[in-house]
């Protein structure tokens, strides 16, 4: 399966680069992601016939902001919400309660309610809603502790797994965000020059439709060709239909002859630099002329409740990472909801 491919490529290279700001760990049913950027989200779930999450996410900063919610396919109550078998202590005024179309909330984004329902779950096994709706909790204390260390909260007024005495203006600034702005591609190809340059890749290009296991005849996708300037242009050739995605190799190719390089895009996982591995297989795989925006989303399974989808900006000399969202294990609510890893300001 090309997913798994995919995530294969997320794993670091053993070459030695800095190490990168963003971070994905797992603890048990819980995961922490945090983006380049230092915001962070803790989320646990299991997967069922009657679907259920919990999520706190943070920013980075000694003001960052905080929200906690906790969700369900069928609709609940606070009075619902228990632990173990008994009621948890919910203040009605602290949370707020939402929903439709089989998803329903409770959530704030106040501190002290946070904490205190921290305080009550962290030694918990299971929290359970309406109607068999559950969250595992194997595994939240230690996403906590994961968040307030990357946040570098451990030991202060803002920790939420293990406060302490330490002023939040000891709480590092978050990271600065990279500026990558849109680049509008203003070049065109023909119709005839599109057809030459996809046959010539095409067709110069076995070995390395070899090496991907691309099968021979992919129909139900469509080769593609965009001029990227006056000399280059990128090209989708069609490698691995799925049941419900396909997948295209990228190639970098000459406008004047079809000499092609494979594109191999980086990603935020294994750090943004060419020394690392990166997606050379495009699920989804898409270019826009009017933002320069190449991109992808490559669902775990049909649910798109796992994946990982990027996109990146042509620079004039190279593809730039944009964005990275990922999510290794499939389950939680909303489809396509996949923790930011990389984010930039356009």
């Amino acid at each position: 399966m090309h997913w798994i491919k995919i995530l294969s490529l997320l794993v670091p290279a053993a070459i030695a680069a800095p190490e990168p700001i963003q971070s994905y760990d797992t603890y048990k049913s819980w995961f922490v992601a945090c983006d380049n950027g230092l915001s962070c989200v803790a989320k646990g779930y299991a997967e069922g016939a009657k679907r259920a999450e919990m999520s706190i996410e943070r920013a980075a900063g000694p003001e960052g902001t905080i929200s906690a919610k906790i969700s369900a396919e069928n609709k609940f109550n606070l009075g619902d919400v228990r632990l173990d078998g008994k009621a948890v202590e919910l203040n009605p005024q602290d949370w707020t309660l939402d929903g439709a179309d089989e998803e329903y909330s409770m959530s704030t984004d106040r501190l002290p309610a946070i904490r205190a329902l921290v305080a009550q779950l962290r030694n918990g096994s299971k929290l359970t809603l309406a109607e068999g709706a559950e969250v595992p909790l194997d595994g939240f204390a230690a996403a906590l502790v994961r968040l307030d260390e990357r946040q570098g909260r451990l030991g202060g007024v803002t920790a939420l797994a293990k406060p302490g005495a330490t002023p939040a203006s000891r709480v590092p600034q978050p990271p600065a965000l990279p500026h990558i702005p849109n680049r509008p591609i203003t070049f065109t190809l023909t119709p005839d020059e599109a057809q030459r340059l996809i046959t010539t890749v095409r067709e110069g290009q076995q070995a390395v439709m070899k090496k991907e296991d691309c099968d021979a005849e992919v129909t139900a996708m469509k080769p593609e060709a965009y001029a990227l300037d006056g000399e280059r242009a990128l090209v989708f050739i069609p490698c691995i239909m799925g049941a419900y995605q396909g997948s295209s190799v990228a190639f970098l190719a000459q406008r004047s002859n079809g000499a092609a390089e494979q594109v191999i895009a980086p990603l935020a996982y294994s750090g943004n630099s060419a020394d690392h591995s990166g997606v050379d297989m495009f699920t989804e795989g898409d270019f826009d002329p009017k933002t320069g925006m190449l991109s992808m989303a490559a669902r775990g399974r049909g649910l798109a409740d796992c994946g990982t989808s990027a996109s990146w900006i042509w620079d004039g000399k190279a593809f730039q990472l944009t964005s990275h969202y990922l999510q290794i294990a499939c389950g939680g609510l909303s489809p396509g909801d996949w923790p930011t890893l990389f984010r930039s300001i356009q």
